[in-house]
């Protein structure tokens, strides 16, 4: 069976484009604690890089996240783009993501929403 670590980068991805996705179809405010390298488990450069590679690839909204100093940080009103929302339909590396959930959910807790 395919099996990705909890950790792995689409399924960081995943987990955070399905929140932000959730929040938006059920009209819930984005709890920022929830997009953090901590709460995702994993290092802050790692996160980085993948808020980064989110924003350039168009999968956020534009305004959702702003750049100082520090690096990138999110603005309150971070929101998945239909460019993500399609993403997290079409693609097939994310079709695997979503086949291995089951029983990932063991791992990385409950992925709909985090």
């Amino acid at each position: 069976m395919f099996r990705l670590a909890k950790n792995d980068y689409f399924v960081v991805m995943y987990r955070l484009m399905m929140y932000l996705y959730n929040c938006l179809k059920s009209d819930q405010q984005v709890d920022l604690s929830k997009i953090t390298p901590e709460y995702l488990g994993i290092n802050a450069r790692y996160f980085q890089y993948i808020l980064i590679n989110l924003v350039n690839d168009g999968y956020l909204m534009k305004d959702s996240t702003y750049e100082d100093m520090n690096g990138l940080n999110i603005t309150q009103d971070i929101m998945i783009s239909p460019k993500g929302i399609a993403y997290l339909h079409e693609n097939s590396t994310i079709a695997k993501v979503k086949r291995s959930i089951k029983g990932l959910s063991d791992i990385v807790g409950n992925v709909n929403p985090l």
